[in-house]
């Protein structure tokens, strides 16, 4: 592919199918669209995707690092190396479409840098009101943030770890009747009834592009006078230390309490005879 590509022309390679219709609204609307931009730069500063995922990676830690100094230039730097971190999370895959490279190992880098992200940023959450307060009780918090946002990634990864162990142990093959979204059927929407129309919410509230949201408005509460950044901060992390390992620990029991993990994979993988 050529090193000095048009806008036009990485539009029309770079992005995945129904890129405005599958994920976060923060990468539909925002992310995918202006990352087009940074992968226009990296083509031509011969940047690998890997290079791209790294600086990703480093923009996320050095977020927590801010995070965790406790202060409000901290809080605002932090927001800010958020935004560049999941900016250059959907520039490394652009890159990696132009050049041809995309693969197995680049999603597994992906999704090992979003997993040292996530726990990262949990702790400092709860590290940076310690040293702002003094109170020991911050960090226990914001270890409790970073297991429960690992869990609700683990719920995920292990399920297609299993996925691949049920398969790799089959002498059959298999037909993939995928959707879109990574599932056997495009994800629902918001139940409207039901104790999901509860819990579906804070789920999302759970997800790394909502804590990056909250993070910017305590950046922005950071810059105005007063001590409500320092309320609405320790109100936050207080509120996620409860929520996100409640809900991580009630997916598993539910999944493994109905099965579903054996129950999507017979919906997704469907026996093929071959004789």
């Amino acid at each position: 592919m050529s090193d000095f590509p048009s806008l036009e022309q990485l539009r029309g390679k770079v992005q995945k199918d129904r890129h405005q219709e599958i994920g976060n609204w923060l990468a539909r609307r925002v992310a995918r669209p202006l990352a087009v931009y940074g992968t226009w730069v990296a083509i031509r500063l011969r940047l690998s995707a890997h290079q791209v995922t790294l600086g990703a990676l480093l923009a996320n830690l050095l977020a927590a690092v801010a995070l965790g100094a406790g202060e409000r230039w901290g809080v605002l730097l932090c927001a800010i190396l958020l935004h560049l971190g999941f900016w250059l999370d959907h520039v490394d895959g652009q890159v990696a479409r132009w050049r041809g490279t995309a693969g197995v190992t680049g999603v597994y880098f992906d999704y090992l840098m979003h997993h040292l992200s996530g726990m990262a940023l949990g702790f400092a959450l709860g590290m940076g009101l310690a040293v702002q307060t003094g109170n020991l009780a911050w960090p226990v918090a914001g270890f409790s943030i970073s297991l429960g946002i690992t869990l609700l990634s683990l719920h995920n990864d292990c399920r297609y770890k299993a996925f691949f162990q049920r398969l790799k142990a089959s002498r059959g093959a298999f037909r993939v009747e995928g959707g879109a979204g990574g599932r056997p059927a495009p994800a629902p929407g918001w139940p409207r009834r039901g104790r999901a129309m509860l819990t579906w919410p804070l789920f999302k509230l759970c997800e790394p592009h909502m804590v990056l949201m909250a993070v910017s408005i305590l950046a922005v509460l950071a810059c105005l006078p007063g001590d409500s950044w320092l309320w609405a901060w320790q109100g936050y992390v207080g509120a996620l230390a409860v929520l996100s390992p409640c809900l991580g620990l009630a997916r598993v029991a539910r999944s493994i309490q109905r099965n579903f993990p054996s129950t999507e994979f017979d919906q997704w993988f469907q026996p093929v005879d071959l004789d």
